[in-house]
């Protein structure tokens, strides 16, 4: 600039060294020369829409937090695999030209060996991605998995089979917590969930691929295909980003912030929420700095708040209801199910156990569907009430059928009831408390939290299966259909009392939600519609959505 306000000021006339052609050259070295200042002065700041518009804009945010989601759901395939493998593996073992020949005793064991530690692998689970993170405990899990099924795959004794199942029952447990959390933490309220109700999905999945594994090779290639899945699920889970919930609990602000950009974006809406995720953060901490006077508030430890004890005997509730009403029962004894339902001896098992499947698999997509556009709550009742009147109809026809032969031609009826029962059970009572689980609780308390309910659920799983032998030869198979359906109900009827809803909420404003209980929330949000009392604090909260 000074070179130009030297030689402006001086006219051509007035110096005589300048000619005009002189000074129109100094006229351009002069613009050059500040433009060369005012780019190295002030450099353009970096906007993060164009960072994000160029550097990831060939994967929207919903594309990567279905990448981040995929690894989870891909473990939970495999705890499906689990399940479903004693169907295949014991019925091979037993045949008459089997190498390795298992008495009735040694088959029961390998048929419980791996329910067996699934309650305490969930513990570890909620206690492994509190220490060490979401990460890095689906990586130890999914080695883990691979482990257990190495082993099976190169079973050649009864005590290696045995192994392989505890290893693989035990990895089940260990997924059980980290899945839904991860999910749950890492994507959009409006999309979470699909992808929460993707991992029932993916276990109902993981059940067909065993049967049809089983179905066309030998055990042990069945068990060296499942363990393929746990390299592509550990392969995804090492691209994907450490939860911003755990990370910001743990004070790393910056990568955080980092982890939930490249999950959510940078468009406003994304933007307020991790400033909320950020504030929460920060009154937590100066709540567990400040000292603890009042005894009588039980807000000393975050395990006796009401924000946690709620979310825990809501979720108790559900995973009771779940298991009494006898899902897991059909699972285990579809064939001989089928055969008392249609009166026919000459049932093909094989055909039988993938027919039930294929309807379980398609129950799980068409709630994955579902929990996209309907509520929780609506989701419960249906699934609760459609649930109870399918196993009290069912119960009703197979008494007829059994006891009066002119109703052993209407066994059909038998039949749709019990398909009603797969359908309804399927699209809400089985999936949801698996998605809740991952919502519901405080990022404080998430993983002791999520470990006891699915610890929980496992013990009332190992429960239903112990008694449920016993059931049909006291009462029946009619009478025991008609416990479950009792059950069923009263299960239902608690969860319209107790159960909040958590659709296109934030897990800031269903942490709230629990702090406050489920009537002041109505309060709020009929103050809020009214227009009297909308400027409160506590209503402001449910503007991130």
């Amino acid at each position: 600039m000074w070179v130009k306000t030297l030689f402006l000021n001086t006219a051509p006339s007035a110096n005589p060294l300048l000619g005009t052609s002189s000074l129109r050259l100094v006229n351009r070295a002069a613009s050059g020369i500040a433009s060369i200042k005012m780019i190295i002065k002030k450099p353009p700041a970096t906007d993060d829409a164009f960072i994000e518009g160029n550097v990831v804009k060939r994967f929207s945010p919903l594309a990567r937090q279905v990448l981040a989601a995929s690894g989870p759901i891909i473990s939970s395939a495999a705890a499906g695999m689990t399940n479903g493998f004693s169907a295949i593996l014991l019925p091979q073992l037993q045949q008459p030209g089997s190498k390795l020949s298992i008495t009735e005793d040694q088959a029961s064991w390998i048929a419980s060996m791996a329910p067996l530690p699934m309650a305490l692998g969930c513990i570890l689970g909620g206690l492994l991605m509190e220490r060490f993170g979401r990460k890095s405990a689906h990586l130890l899990l999914n080695i883990s998995f691979a482990v257990g099924w190495c082993v099976l795959s190169t079973a050649g004794s009864y005590p290696q089979i045995l192994a392989g199942r505890f290893i693989t029952g035990l990895s089940c447990g260990l997924v059980g917590p980290p899945a839904s959390v991860y999910i749950a933490e890492t994507s959009d309220p409006r999309y979470r969930g699909i992808l929460l109700a993707g991992v029932t999905f993916a276990v109902s999945g993981g059940i067909l691929l065993a049967h049809l594994f089983g179905t066309f090779f030998q055990w042990q290639t069945a068990a060296l295909l499942c363990s393929l899945f746990m390299i592509v699920a550990y392969l995804l889970m090492l691209v994907s980003p450490e939860s911003p919930a755990w990370l910001l609990a743990r004070g790393a602000r910056a990568e955080a912030e980092s982890s939930f950009r490249w999950l959510r974006g940078y468009d406003p809406a994304s933007r307020q929420e991790f400033d909320a995720m950020v504030a929460r953060a920060q009154r937590d901490d100066i709540k567990g700095n400040e000292p603890q006077t009042d005894a009588s508030s039980g807000s000393s430890s975050p395990y006796r708040r009401r924000e946690f004890i709620m979310p825990l005997a809501t979720l108790l509730v559900f995973f009771a209801t779940m298991q009494f009403s006898g899902v897991n029962i059909v699972a285990f004894y579809s064939i001989a199910l089928m055969k008392t339902t249609i009166g026919s001896d000459n049932l093909n098992e094989y055909l039988a156990m993938l027919i039930v499947d294929l309807v379980r698999v398609v129950t799980s997509l068409v709630a994955c569907i579902l929990l996209r556009s309907v509520g929780r709550r609506p989701l419960a009742m249906a699934s609760g009430v459609g649930t109870t009147i399918s196993l009290i109809g069912l119960s009703i026809f197979l008494y007829f059928q059994t006891s009066i032969p002119l109703y052993r031609n209407y066994s059909w009826l038998s039949l749709v009831f019990l398909i009603s029962y797969i359908v309804f059970v399927g699209i809400g009572l089985f999936p949801l408390p698996w998605c809740m689980t991952g919502e519901v609780f405080p990022v404080a308390t998430r993983g002791l939290g999520s470990g006891l309910t699915s610890s929980f659920n496992f013990v009332c799983f190992f429960a239903v299966i112990k008694t449920g032998p016993t059931l049909f030869a006291t009462v029946g198979i009619n009478g025991t259909f008609l416990v479950y359906g009792v059950i069923s109900l009263l299960g239902t009827l608690l969860l319209y009392m107790i159960l909040p809803e958590t659709k296109n909420r934030t897990l800031q404003e269903i942490e709230e939600q629990f702090r406050r209980g489920r009537r002041k929330e109505k309060d709020a949000e009929t103050m809020g519609g009214d227009g009297g009392s909308a400027t409160r604090p506590q209503v402001a909260i449910a503007t991130i959505s």
